[in-house]
């Protein structure tokens, strides 16, 4: 189903951090007391070393609430999607056989639609420390000597990225239905989510979609190779309000729809 090219989306917000957000950095430095014991995940941005949302991270949010919302396959179960498919069936019948969640992104045999980029912070942060203490699962009291501070970014705003490619209106709707989600503290971002850590509010959304193989669409910019249109948040909810998330728009295999 990637052969041709017929549409794609480009949903762009910001994730400005409610409460203190937790992204634990693999190479801590264990030796060194002056570091914290859970470093904040870093990346370069521009030749800078700043924090860093990886886009992993986020497609991993994304994915697991989208599962929970269309009853996704089990991926360590016997009916993983991944497992069922054959390497013999096109692009179509793979599509056609998945479950809705591997349909948006991808299993082993089923490329991704849905491209998450790294996520860095615009303007200024604040970083801090937070005291936390391992709790015994036996006694439920505090264990002894288990004291660990993570650094943690206490204020600071993430700008987003989220890449379509060929996408339907469903799974459109999906991912503006997880933003909302996300304002309503349902969906939570980094570790430490037990003790009320990586709460986030959505800001500043904007969604830009444009079509390949269509023209004179009433609302859309001719490009002469493309058609575009820019949505806010308001209007993207509005023309996706009346699409049903069923049988039906999940089956669907064919471009013959548009925004």
């Amino acid at each position: 189903m990637f052969k041709e090219l017929h549409n794609e989306g480009y949903l762009k917000f910001y994730l400005k951090t409610m409460s203190p957000l937790s992204i634990k950095a693999a190479d801590n430095n264990d030796f060194d007391p002056t570091v914290p014991d859970n470093k904040f995940l870093r990346s370069y941005k521009d030749g800078k070393l700043t924090v860093v949302m990886p886009g992993s991270s986020i497609k991993g949010v994304f994915r697991s609430r989208a599962e929970k919302k269309l009853k996704g396959c089990d991926i360590f179960g016997s009916e993983y999607c991944g497992k069922k498919l054959s390497s013999s069936m096109d692009g179509k019948e793979r599509y056609k056989e998945s479950c809705p969640a591997c349909k948006m992104f991808g299993n082993t045999a089923l490329k991704s639609r849905i491209l998450f980029k790294d996520a860095y912070p615009i303007g200024e942060i604040k970083m801090g420390k937070r005291k936390n203490v391992a709790i015994d699962r036996i006694t439920g009291a505090s264990k002894r000597n288990a004291l660990f501070e993570p650094e943690v970014v206490e204020d600071g705003t993430f700008e987003c990225e989220i890449k379509m490619e060929n996408v339907f209106n469903w799974q459109i709707k999906v991912l503006t239905e997880i933003l909302d989600e996300i304002d309503d503290g349902y969906v939570v971002f980094g570790g430490i989510t037990s003790r009320g850590f990586g709460r986030m509010a959505v800001q500043n959304v904007q969604f830009t979609m444009r079509y390949y193989d269509r023209k004179n669409i009433s609302g859309y910019e001719d490009y002469g190779f493309y058609i575009e249109r820019k949505f806010d948040r308001e209007t993207l909810r509005e023309k996706l309000s009346r699409l049903a998330l069923d049988d039906e728009c999940f089956g669907k295999v064919e471009f013959d729809e548009t925004l």
